[in-house]
């Protein structure tokens, strides 16, 4: 199937009065095309995602569903950041002998950690696999969507640090600590407390 040519099938025949040989043949022609399918899945990770530092694994699968062999295949990943991941060896169904062969599957793996730029986007995280090869050049792609819940949040405590207590007399110094808290999944900017209120200006 793979050399793409008529097959043909021989006869010779020799006899005493006729030594020959007399030979015929009967041309079979051949119709095979290659072709194959890529698919994505999330195998495992919290859905959706609420927060930075979850992973995410996804799998791969790559199948032959043409009538030759697939040599020269490749993949590549593009993670939802933007960069290129580093796809495992693929797990080859029938014979591990670096051809997508017919009816075979071949299976990758590979993860991604959520960073804190992908929470604050709000998007929905998008992971793509291209796949080419010889016969079938492609790319062929396919993606897997993770989507986002994140919300933001904080807490305020302030509690009396230094001091006498109870205050006895005028002119005694109270100092009090104040503590924000970003307690949600999201970064939190633009927040501010009355300047009248501290004695530094703080970071959150």
């Amino acid at each position: 199937m793979d050399a793409g040519t008529d097959l043909t099938n021989t006869v010779s025949v020799v006899s005493d009065q006729v030594p020959g040989p007399t030979v015929a043949s009967a041309l079979t022609p051949l119709s095979a095309s290659a072709s194959l399918t890529v698919d994505k899945v999330r195998s495992n990770g919290t859905d959706p995602v609420t927060a930075a530092g979850e992973v995410i694994d996804y799998t791969i699968t790559v199948q032959n569903t043409g009538g030759l062999t697939i040599t020269g295949v490749a993949a590549s990943d593009l993670l939802p950041d933007g960069s290129t991941g580093t796809l495992s060896a693929p797990a080859e169904s029938i014979s591990a002998n670096s051809e997508l062969n017919v009816g075979e599957s071949w299976t990758y793996t590979i993860s991604y950690t959520v960073t804190q730029t992908d929470v604050d986007a709000g998007t929905e995280l998008t992971n793509t696999v291209s796949v080419v090869s010889d016969q079938v050049p492609g790319p062929t792609l396919a993606s897997a969507l993770t989507p986002l819940s994140a919300s933001a949040s904080l807490t305020v405590d302030k509690v009396r640090s230094n001091g006498t207590d109870p205050v006895t007399a005028e002119g005694e110094v109270i100092d009090y600590t104040i503590t924000v808290q970003n307690t949600g999944g999201l970064t939190i900017t633009g927040w501010q407390l009355p300047i009248c209120c501290l004695t530094e200006v703080p970071v959150l």
